[in-house]
């Protein structure tokens, strides 16, 4: 289940994409990820809402809608490795230009996990590289649910998911395609 900490932070694009449940700004604890913008308000709501994740056990995922890089010497860089231990991991993505444009990005996107990352058109693979990074991250949780939340309306867009392609060990925590992604911290899983 995939919910936002407000609106236009990107959450139906990632749950369109993940193929998962979109349940807006529904947040509860059977949230997977949890979608915040790249600025310091979205990612103080997103560390506010942890106390709704419950008790023990794995947190969610946290995938941040980012307007471009997130240099390692930033505030931005600063403010996400301090919300980092109140998730199961953390994923910049990178904004796409292209899906402005587009009358349906929504169907681009629902397609990408598809197909491998070098068939996709050069200013996707970066989204599609942190995607599937995000969905490794979300299945090693173990917190993967089914159910939207009662009363919630949930949208899911129809078609076939193909399983993404496995990472590379060391990947997390590098720098991919100007991406900078970080991994969860053992220290601090539960």
């Amino acid at each position: 289940m995939v919910a936002g900490v407000a609106g236009g932070v990107g959450t139906t694009t990632v749950a369109v994409a993940l193929h998962g449940l979109d349940a807006g700004r529904a947040v509860d604890p059977r949230v997977d990820v949890l979608v915040c913008r790249c600025a310091g308000d979205s990612l103080h709501r997103a560390a506010r809402l942890t106390d709704r994740f419950g008790g023990p056990g794995p947190r969610p995922v946290l995938a941040v809608t980012a307007e471009g890089s997130v240099p390692a010497r930033s505030p931005l860089h600063a403010a996400l490795q301090q919300v980092q231990s109140q998730f199961s991991g953390i994923v910049v993505l990178p904004r796409i230009e292209r899906w402005r444009e587009l009358l349906d990005p929504l169907t681009e996107a629902s397609g990408m996990l598809a197909q491998p990352a070098d068939a996709l058109p050069r200013q996707l693979r970066g989204y599609a590289t942190a995607l599937r990074q995000l969905a490794q991250l979300v299945a090693a949780t173990g917190r993967l649910h089914r159910e939207p939340p009662a009363g919630h309306p949930v949208r899911r867009m129809p078609g076939p998911v193909a399983a993404a392609p496995p990472a590379r060990p060391g990947d997390a925590g590098r720098p991919v395609g100007g991406l900078r992604i970080i991994a969860p911290d053992p220290a601090w899983a539960e």
